[in-house]
């Protein structure tokens, strides 16, 4: 066991360093691309592991001017900044809420992406898939010459069977989930290309009377494996337009009397339109067909991997569901009662000052006691 997480070890601190990871975990010197895996060497070292930006210096310095104006459109701004500096500036695009308010922030501005490129689990009419054909798709025919071009990227049964035959997939997948059947961004092997992913809300901590707008390693999906795909909001060049998003959400939350008197409180947008409105997003195209992220607090997995599962099991690929539960029998012999883990912080910016910390000075015992 120890040989192997060795082994694992080191393959992920060569990978994170050869594919120039834009965030991860690390701790004595080793770096990991998966969640599932830095917990394991955190629990069997004893070593506590932490998660980097390394975009943390250049986000200080976008905020050394600690003005942030309420009026402009950072959005914009910074899509001309993109397309300034690469040849091609290309959107990942599910017709959700952040993503949609990308493309519309373009068209309306006359910047021309390149390209929008739609992920697909096997057949588009299956119910998984409704998001891309009936929220998606009719918002690009809306907007049809107004961006270069759009492709479907397909993730089969075939792949998903191949990525759980290894039992222990839930340690070297690039999702650090141990959900079933997420699709990952492919990596990107041009610097030419920049590759933007729509879906970092602002999600804030109020700590200490002191309201933070922050980075959590959960946030994004583990989508970061290459320094041009560019986290829209999390990006240091639109850092600014994350704070402004942070203080409408606060003001938002503090007049609707959501703020409790506890010593510290985490609040994450939901896909209620009504927020979306308050942070600027535009509205989803046949909202009603979205499917909701959340789980019921009876659910153990959320809705699109029931549909995911469902579709799975109509299609008699129960060997999938053999490989998965496999791999996960595994997972839980060595991280067991772990499910997803505490998540980890890379910063905390203040929204008052816009001083910004790491997860170490700020908590460095984390919120126990508080």
């Amino acid at each position: 066991m120890k040989m192997t997480l060795n082994k694992l070890v080191a393959e992920s601190t060569k990978r994170v360093e050869e594919e120039k990871h834009t965030a991860y975990w690390t701790a004595d010197g080793y770096k990991f691309y998966n969640k599932n895996l830095a917990t394991w060497y955190e629990t069997t070292k004893n070593s506590f592991v932490t998660f980097v930006d390394t975009n943390i210096d250049k986000i200080r310095e976008q905020l050394s001017d600690t003005s942030v104006d309420m009026s402009k459109d950072y959005n914009k701004e910074y899509l001309e900044y993109l397309k300034s500096n690469y040849d091609k500036v290309n959107l990942w695009f599910g017709g959700g809420a952040d993503c949609l308010t990308i493309l519309e922030t373009a068209v309306h501005n006359n910047i021309k992406l390149d390209k929008l490129i739609l992920l697909t689990f096997d057949n588009i009419n299956y119910l998984h898939n409704r998001e891309v054909k009936e929220c998606a798709l009719p918002v690009l025919e809306k907007y049809a010459g107004q961006f270069g071009s759009y492709e479907i990227e397909t993730t089969t049964f075939d792949n998903m069977r191949d990525r759980y035959k290894d039992e222990l997939s839930f340690f070297v997948a690039r999702s650090p989930f141990n959900l079933p059947f997420r699709s990952d961004l492919h990596t990107i092997s041009s610097d030419k290309i920049a590759y933007i992913k729509g879906a970092d809300k602002p999600q804030m901590v109020r700590h200490n009377n002191k309201w933070y707008a922050v980075f959590l390693d959960n946030q994004t999906g583990a989508d970061w494996q290459c320094s041009n795909l560019k986290l829209f909001w999390l990006d240091p060049m639109n850092i600014k337009s994350y704070i402004k998003d942070a203080l409408l959400y606060r003001e938002y939350l503090l007049s609707s009397d959501l703020v409790d008197a506890s010593p510290h409180q985490f609040f994450k947008p939901s896909q209620d339109p009504n927020v979306g409105d308050v942070l600027g997003r535009s509205r989803v195209h046949n909202f009603d067909k979205q499917i909701l992220k959340n789980p019921q607090s009876t659910q153990v997995i959320g809705n699109k991997q029931i549909q995911f599962l469902t579709s799975i099991l109509k299609n008699n690929q129960t060997d999938i569901l053999i490989n998965y539960f496999t791999a996960m029998k595994k997972f839980n012999t060595i991280l067991p009662n772990t499910g997803e883990g505490a998540g980890k912080f890379a910063w905390f910016i203040d929204l008052d000052s816009l001083e910004v910390f790491t997860q170490q000075q700020l908590i460095p015992n984390g919120f126990e006691g508080v």
